[in-house]
C-alpha cells in the first residue's frame, strides 16, 4: 500500500505581518526520518532551521522570533563597563559642564538639583541668536531628528516624546555650532561664560556619551556660513584639544558620525602577527635607537629606520594637559563600543606608549626631543597617566607591526649593539674621545717598540752588507 504524506502547519503569530510555521510532515509509519522544518510565513518555502524531533517545540518558536527582529544598533554608545569600571577612570566619561544628547540630560548633583542646568538656560538665547528669526529653514528638521534617534540607544530616548527630542536636537546643535564658531573666530565672550567653563566644555563635547550626531549639525549649518566654511573651522577644532599638526584635508568622501569620530580620523587618517617585545626609550637609547619627532605626523606615521649602527624611531608630537586622559580614554571607548571602528588604532597607540614610557627618565628623553610637552607637571606623572590609560586595553595586532618588525630586527643584529657599546663608552664625552686615543697613542706606540727591539735597523752604512754581485753564467 503505497504511502501518503499529509503536511500539517502549526503557526506562532509574530506580528501583524509576520508568522512562523512548522511545517510538519506525517508519514504512515511513527519511524519516519522526514524532518520537521520551520519556515517563516513570509519567506515560503525557504527553511530557517530543520527540527528532526515528531513535535515542533514551542520556545524555539519565540527565539526564532526574537532573532530575526534584531534592534537597530545605536551609532553612539555607551561606555563599555570594562572601561567604566575601573577605578582610576571613573571621572573621564561624564560631562562635567554641559550635556550634549540623551545621555545625561537629566543627571543630578549631589544635592539632587539638574546638574547642567546653567549652561542649559544659555542654550535658548544662543538658538535664538543662532538662527536669527529664520525658522523657515527648520521645516525639515524633525525628520533630522528621526533619524538622529536612531543614533542613541532606545532605552536612553524612550522617556523623550518626538517634540522633547527635536528640542534637545535643535539646541545643543546650535549650542556646539554657536561654540565652535566662537573659538576658532576669537569671540570667546560671545559664549556668555567665563574662561574655565569654557575648557570644561571643549573637554566635554568630546566625551562619547556627550555627541551629537553630524547631520544634526549640517542641518543647522545654513544659518551661519557656508558648509565648506563650516567644515574647515570643525576640522580646525577637533584639533585644538591634543594640539594636532597634522594637514588633513576638510574634504573628505566618508562623513563622520560625530566630533569624537572626526577627532579620531584627524588621529590616525594621512595614510596579523604575533607582538613583538618592546622596550622603554631610554633602553632603546641604550641600544643606539634615538627617538625624533614628526613634524605635522599623525599616528600611522609612526616608524623605524635602522642605519646599521644605530636606528631612528619617528613619533608624532603630542601635548599633555589635564584634559589628555579624558580625551585619550574616551577615543578608546568609541573604539570599543559595537559601532564603533575595528582598527583599535588609538589604543595600540596608547599600549605602544606605555610599552616605551616605564620611568620619569623616558618621559625627560621625548620632551628633550620636542615629542611629549608636558603641561601637566612632573615626568613622574605623565609616566604614570599613560601607565594607567593602558589598563585592560587590547591593540590591534597588525598596527604598528612592520615598526616592532624592525626594532627587533635591529635587536638582534649583534653587531649594531656592540658599535653602540663601543661609541657610548669612548665617545660619550670629550673627555672619554682624548682618554680613547691617548691609550691608543699608547698601543701604538708599545707595539712599534716591541718590533724594533726584535727587529733591530744597522745605524752605520758601512756595516751594511754589500750587495752579492750577479754572475754571469756562459753558455758553450
Amino acid at each position: 500500500m503505497a504511502r501518503t504524506n499529509e503536511r500539517h502547519s502549526i503557526s506562532n503569530e509574530r506580528s501583524e505581518k509576520r508568522t512562523v510555521v512548522i511545517e510538519r510532515f506525517h508519514e504512515g509509519s511513527r519511524d519516519s526520518t522526514e524532518p520537521d522544518i520551520i519556515v517563516d510565513e513570509c519567506e515560503r518555502p525557504a527553511s530557517v532551521i530543520t527540527e528532526t524531533s515528531t513535535s515542533g517545540p514551542q520556545w524555539l518558536l519565540s527565539i526564532l522570533c526574537e532573532q530575526e527582529t534584531p534592534e537597530t544598533k545605536a551609532g553612539i554608545d555607551k561606555v563599555p563597563t570594562i572601561l567604566r569600571d575601573i577605578e582610576k577612570h571613573k571621572d573621564c566619561f561624564d560631562p562635567m559642564v554641559v550635556s550634549i544628547g540623551p545621555y545625561h540630560k537629566r543627571d543630578k548633583d549631589k544635592d539632587g538639583k539638574p546638574k547642567f542646568d546653567r549652561v542649559e538656560k544659555l542654550k535658548a538665547s544662543i538658538a535664538k541668536e543662532f538662527i536669527g528669526g529664520d525658522s523657515k529653514k527648520l521645516l525639515k528638521f524633525d525628520e533630522v531628528s528621526r533619524n538622529a534617534r536612531a543614533y542613541y540607544e532606545k532605552t536612553s530616548t524612550a522617556d523623550f516624546s518626538d517634540d522633547q527630542f527635536t528640542s534637545m536636537m535643535f539646541l545643543d546643535g546650535c549650542f556646539v555650532l554657536h561654540f565652535i564658531d566662537c573659538l576658532l573666530n576669537q569671540k570667546s565672550g560671545d559664549t556668555k561664560m567665563k574662561t574655565d567653563q569654557i575648557a570644561f566644555v571643549l573637554r566635554d563635547l568630546f566625551l562619547l556619551e556627550n555627541q551629537l550626531p553630524f547631520l544634526v549639525l549640517q542641518a543647522l549649518m545654513s544659518f551661519k556660513h557656508s558648509e565648506n566654511e563650516w567644515l574647515v573651522l570643525i576640522h580646525k577644532f577637533v584639533k585644538i584639544p591634543l594640539r594636532l599638526q597634522n594637514r588633513t584635508s576638510p574634504e573628505r568622501d566618508d562623513k563622520p558620525a560625530h566630533l569624537l569620530d572626526l577627532l579620531r580620523k584627524k588621529l590616525i587618517e594621512m595614510r596579523n602577527d604575533d607582538w613583538h617585545s618592546f622596550r622603554s626609550v631610554i633602553e632603546l637609547k641604550k641600544a643606539g635607537i634615538k627617538c625624533k619627532k614628526i613634524n605635522g605626523g599623525s599616528l600611522r606615521d609612526i616608524k623605524f629606520e635602522d642605519r646599521f649602527i644605530s636606528g631612528d624611531l619617528f613619533l608624532p608630537q603630542l601635548f599633555i594637559d589635564d584634559s589628555t586622559k579624558p580625551i585619550l580614554l574616551n577615543l578608546v571607548a568609541y573604539e570599543a563600543s559595537p559601532d564603533g571602528p575595528s582598527d583599535y588604532v588609538v589604543a595600540s597607540y596608547i599600549v605602544l606608549l606605555d610599552a616605551l614610557i616605564d620611568h620619569p627618565e623616558d618621559v625627560k628623553e621625548l620632551r628633550s626631543k620636542g615629542i611629549l610637552q608636558n603641561l601637566l607637571g612632573s615626568d613622574q606623572q605623565v609616566a604614570d597617566l599613560f601607565n594607567e590609560l593602558s589598563i585592560n586595553l587590547v591593540p590591534s595586532s597588525s598596527e604598528y607591526l612592520e615598526v616592532k618588525r624592525k626594532i627587533e630586527k635591529y635587536n638582534k643584529n649583534k653587531i649594531s649593539i656592540w658599535m653602540t657599546d663601543f661609541r657610548r663608552t669612548h665617545f660619550s664625552s670629550p673627555w672619554t674621545i682624548v682618554a680613547f686615543f691617548v691609550a691608543g697613542s699608547i698601543i701604538l706606540l708599545t707595539f712599534a717598540q716591541t718590533y724594533f727591539s726584535i727587529f733591530p735597523r744597522g745605524d752605520d752604512e758601512g756595516e751594511r752588507k754589500a750587495p752579492t754581485p750577479s754572475r754571469k753564467i756562459y753558455y758553450t
